[in-house]
C-alpha cells in the first residue's frame, strides 16, 4: 500500500512539472544560398532556444515561400494553423504579413521598413494596437543614411542597390526614400546588383549620381567588390545600409551596423518569450533602439572618388583606411635607400664636386704639357720703314708666327698636381660622408612613417574606444544609472581623441613628404612604405647584434670594439687624414722652392707670307722664316722672406690637423659610446614599455566592464584609458626609438649592417667574435 502511494505522488510531480509544448513558426522567403542569411536564420533560432527551450517543450519550424512551390500566402496559412506563435523573419513575408487583415495567431513582423508606409500605424503607447499583431521597427535610419550622403554630395539621382526578388514591390521602397529627400529635388530608380552596371550607369554620367546599397545576400562573394570597384571608376558615391561590411568592400560612407544586426534576433526572441508568458502581441511594443550611431567614411574611396566630408563632418566620424594609398610607389626600406642614393639632390651636388675636382686635376696637368701659339696678321708699313727692310717686307705684308713653351721641371706644378689629386680623394669621402648621412635620413623618414602608421591606428583605436564609451554611458543615462555629466564628459573626451586622431594623420603625410624630399620626388606624390611592422623592422636592422649589448659587461667590450673599427671607416677621419697630407705637400714645396728651380724650354718662329706694294728701285728678296729655341731657368733669390713664412705656416698648418684629428677621435669616440649606451637603454625600454602596455590595457577592460555595471566611475575609466593610450604609444616610440638610436650608432661607426653584403656581414660578426673572445 505504501509503495502504490509512492508510485502516484511520482507521477502527479511529473505531470506537475513537465513541459508545456511552445510551436514556433519561422517564415522565411527562401532557404538561405549565403552565410549572411543562414548566419541571421542560425542567430533567430539560437536566441530562442536560448530563452525557451528551459520552460517549454519548445519546436520551432521553418517555412520557406520557394518550397514545394507554395505560395507564400499558403506558407502563412500552414504555419498559423500548425503553431503558436508566427514570425516572419524574411523581406517578402514581412511585407506579405502586414498586409493581412486579421491574425489567427500571435504574429511577429520583425522586417519593417516604414510602418506607416506599410499601412500599420503605430499607438501613442509604441503598439501596434491590432489583434495578434506586433512588429519590430528597423533599426536601421536610412533617412539619415541618405541624406547625410546629400549633404556630403549633393546628387540629382539617387540609384538603390537591389537584388533581384528581394524587393517584391519597389514602389513602395521608391515611395519611402521619396518621402525622406521630400525637401531635396532628387530622382530614385533602381540598379539591380546582377544587372551590367557600366551600361546602366552610363545612363547617369550627365547628372550628379549616388548609390545607396541595400543588403545583398546572393551567393557570389567577389560581387560587392566588382560593384563598388565600378561605381568607384566612374566617380559615383555610395552609401551603404550595412555600413562596416560594405566599407570592407570599397562603399564610402555608412554606419556601424554590427550591433543592430546583433540585438535584432535577441529582439524577436524576448518578444516571443512574453507572447508565451501570456502577453497580447497588440500591446507589446514595436520601438527598437538604434544601435548604429558610429559614422564610418572609407578614405580610400574618397581619393578614388575625389570627393571628401568636410571636416566638422568627419571629425564626428571614424576614418577607415586612413593610410591605405593605392599607389605603384611602394617601396623597402632598401629601395627607398637605393632610390635616394641615385636622386637625391644633396648627394648629386657633391657628386658634381668630385667630378669638378677632377677637372682640377686635369687644370693642373695641363701646366705640365706643351704650349703653341700660332698668329697671322696683316701689317701696313710707312714708306720710310718699308726701306729699312730692303726689300723683304713690302708696304702692305701678311706675316705669321708662332710659339712653343714647353716646362720641363717645376716643383710648385707639380705639388698642385698632387695636391688635387689629394683634394680629389676629399672630395670622394665628403660624398661617402654625405652618402651616410642621407641613408640615415631615409632610414629616419621611413621609420617616421611606420611610427606614424602605428601611431595613427594607435589613436584610432582610441576613437573607437572613446565612442564605445559614449555609447555605454548613454545606455546607463537612459536607464538612469547615469547622469547628462556623463555623457558631456565623454563629449569632449571624444572631441579630444578626434583631435590626437587629426594630428596623427597630418603627421604621416609629413613623414611621407619628408621621405618624397630625399628621393627628388614631388613632394605630395603618393607613395607607400612596404607593409612591415616597427618589430620586424627592428629584427632586420639590428640582425643578431643585439646579443652584443644583452648586459653591461658585453656593452663595454662591444663599444670598445666599435671604436676601433669605426677609425679605418669613418670617412670624417680620412678627410682630416687628406688634409694632412695636403699640408705635408705643400710644406715639402715650399721646402724645395728654396733651392729648386723652375726650367722651362721656350720656341718661336716669323715669316712673311706674302708681301705687297715693294718700293721701286729695291731688289726683291725671297720670304724669309726667322726661328729661335731657348731653355730657360728661373730661380728666385729673395722674395721679402715670404717662402720661410710659408714653410712656417705650413708646418703650424701640419700641427693644427693633427690636433684637429685627435679632437675629432675624441668626439667620434665619445659619440660611439654614448649612443651605444642610449641604444642599451632603449632596448631595455622596449621590453618594459611592452610590459606597461599589456598591463594597462587589462586594467582598461576590467575597470570598462565595472564602469558598464555601474561598478567604477567616469573618472577611473578615462584615467584607465588614457593610461592605456599613453602606454601603447610609449611601447610603440620605444621600438622606433631603439632602431633609430641603433641606426645612429651605425652612422658613428661607418658600417650599416643591414645594408652591407652577406661576405661584408660575416666579416664584420667574425672580427667583433675575435675581438670579443681576446
Amino acid at each position: 500500500m505504501r509503495n502504490h502511494l509512492l508510485i502516484l505522488l511520482f507521477i502527479a510531480s511529473q505531470s506537475l512539472f513537465a513541459q508545456k509544448p511552445f510551436h514556433v513558426a519561422l517564415v522565411n522567403d527562401k532557404q538561405a544560398d549565403n552565410p549572411l542569411e543562414d548566419l541571421y536564420e542560425h542567430n533567430v533560432k539560437e536566441e530562442i532556444q536560448q530563452l525557451l527551450q528551459h520552460r517549454y517543450d519548445l519546436h520551432i519550424n521553418m517555412y520557406y515561400a520557394d518550397k514545394d512551390g507554395k505560395s507564400i500566402a499558403e506558407e502563412f496559412e500552414i504555419a498559423s494553423t500548425n503553431n503558436d506563435v508566427v514570425v516572419a523573419i524574411g523581406t517578402t513575408s514581412s511585407n506579405y504579413a502586414l498586409t493581412l487583415k486579421e491574425y489567427s495567431k500571435p504574429t511577429l513582423v520583425s522586417i519593417v521598413l516604414d510602418a506607416e508606409l506599410q499601412g500599420v500605424n503605430r499607438t501613442a503607447e509604441g503598439t501596434s494596437g491590432i489583434l495578434n499583431l506586433t512588429y519590430l521597427e528597423s533599426p536601421f535610419d536610412i533617412e539619415r543614411d541618405i541624406n547625410l550622403l546629400h549633404q556630403v554630395y549633393p546628387y540629382q539621382q539617387l540609384l538603390l542597390a537591389v537584388e533581384d526578388g528581394a524587393i517584391q514591390d519597389f514602389s513602395i521602397l521608391k515611395q519611402l526614400f521619396a518621402r525622406y529627400l521630400t525637401d531635396k529635388n532628387v530622382s530614385i530608380a533602381a540598379i539591380d546588383y546582377n544587372s551590367d552596371w557600366e551600361a546602366e550607369l552610363a545612363q547617369y554620367d550627365e547628372q550628379q549620381t549616388a548609390v545607396y546599397a541595400l543588403p545583398y545576400l546572393g551567393a557570389d562573394s567577389t560581387l560587392l567588390e566588382r560593384f563598388y570597384k565600378t561605381l568607384n571608376a566612374k566617380k559615383k558615391p555610395s552609401a551603404a545600409l550595412f555600413g562596416e561590411e560594405n566599407l570592407a568592400k570599397g562603399a564610402f560612407l555608412g554606419y556601424h551596423t554590427h550591433e543592430n544586426l546583433h540585438k535584432i534576433p535577441r529582439r524577436i526572441a524576448l518578444t516571443i518569450m512574453k507572447i508565451a508568458e501570456g502577453q497580447p502581441a497588440s500591446e507589446l511594443s514595436v520601438v527598437m533602439e538604434n544601435f548604429s550611431e558610429n559614422l564610418l567614411f572609407n578614405m580610400e574611396t574618397a581619393r578614388q572618388i575625389g570627393i571628401y566630408p568636410k571636416f566638422e563632418v568627419m571629425s564626428e566620424a571614424t576614418l577607415v583606411n586612413l593610410e591605405n594609398i593605392q599607389t605603384d610607389n611602394t617601396l623597402s626600406l632598401q629601395e627607398a635607400i637605393a632610390r635616394a642614393l641615385q636622386s637625391n639632390l644633396q648627394i648629386r651636388i657633391e657628386e658634381a664636386d668630385v667630378a669638378i675636382s677632377g677637372t682640377e686635376i686635369d687644370l693642373a696637368k695641363a701646366d705640365l704639357l706643351p704650349e703653341l701659339e700660332v698668329s697671322t696678321s696683316l701689317a701696313i708699313f710707312d714708306e720710310q720703314t718699308t726701306f729699312t727692310y730692303q726689300g723683304a717686307q713690302g708696304r702692305t705684308n701678311w706675316l705669321a708666327s708662332g710659339e712653343l713653351t714647353q716646362v720641363l721641371f717645376a716643383e710648385p706644378i707639380l705639388a698642385n698636381v698632387a695636391i688635387n689629386k689629394m683634394l680629389k680623394m676629399s672630395e670622394e669621402k665628403e660624398l661617402l660622408q654625405t652618402q651616410l648621412d642621407v641613408i640615415i635620413d631615409v632610414a629616419n623618414a621611413y621609420m617616421n612613417i611606420l611610427f606614424a602608421k602605428s601611431n595613427l591606428n594607435i589613436q584610432q583605436q582610441n576613437v573607437a574606444r572613446t565612442k564605445e564609451n559614449y555609447d555605454i554611458s548613454t545606455a546607463k543615462e537612459a536607464t538612469g544609472y547615469t547622469g547628462a555629466s556623463d555623457i558631456n564628459r565623454w563629449e569632449a573626451e571624444l572631441a579630444n581623441a578626434n583631435i590626437n586622431l587629426n594630428q596623427a594623420y597630418a603627421g604621416l603625410r609629413q613623414a611621407k613628404f619628408q621621405l618624397n624630399q630625399l628621393l627628388n620626388r614631388p613632394i605630395n606624390e603618393a607613395i607607400e612604405v612596404e607593409e612591415i611592422t616597427l618589430e620586424e623592422s627592428m629584427l632586420m636592422i639590428t640582425d643578431a647584434r643585439t646579443d652584443f649589448i644583452d648586459d653591461y659587461g658585453k656593452l663595454e667590450q662591444f663599444s670598445n670594439f666599435l671604436v676601433n673599427y669605426s677609425k679605418a671607416h669613418l670617412p670624417e677621419l680620412a678627410q682630416v687624414d687628406i688634409g694632412l697630407e695636403v699640408q705635408k705637400r705643400l710644406q715639402l714645396s715650399r721646402e724645395r722652392a728654396l733651392y729648386l728651380p723652375t726650367v722651362a724650354l721656350n720656341a718661336s718662329a716669323n715669316t712673311v707670307l706674302q708681301k705687297y706694294n715693294v718700293p721701286e728701285g729695291l731688289p726683291p728678296l725671297d720670304n724669309i722664316t726667322t726661328w729661335n729655341i731657348g731653355l730657360g731657368v728661373s730661380y728666385p733669390i729673395f722674395q721679402g722672406n715670404s717662402r720661410r713664412k710659408l714653410i712656417q705656416q705650413s708646418r703650424l698648418n701640419v700641427l693644427q690637423l693633427e690636433d684637429t684629428r685627435k679632437n675629432l677621435e675624441n668626439q667620434l669616440e665619445f659619440r660611439i659610446r654614448a649612443n651605444l649606451e642610449t641604444v642599451g637603454a632603449s632596448y631595455s625600454s622596449m621590453r618594459l614599455s611592452k610590459i606597461a602596455a599589456e598591463a594597462s590595457n587589462k586594467n582598461y577592460e576590467i575597470i570598462k566592464d565595472a564602469y558598464s555595471a555601474g561598478q567604477a566611475n567616469i573618472t577611473t575609466l578615462i584615467d584607465a584609458q588614457n593610461n592605456a593610450l599613453a602606454t601603447e604609444l610609449s611601447a610603440i616610440n620605444a621600438i622606433y626609438t631603439f632602431i633609430l638610436d641603433f641606426l645612429t650608432l651605425e652612422r658613428s661607426v661607418g658600417f650599416y649592417n643591414f645594408l652591407a653584403t652577406p661576405a661584408e656581414r660575416d666579416a664584420f660578426f667574425q672580427a667583433t667574435q675575435q675581438y670579443l673572445e681576446k
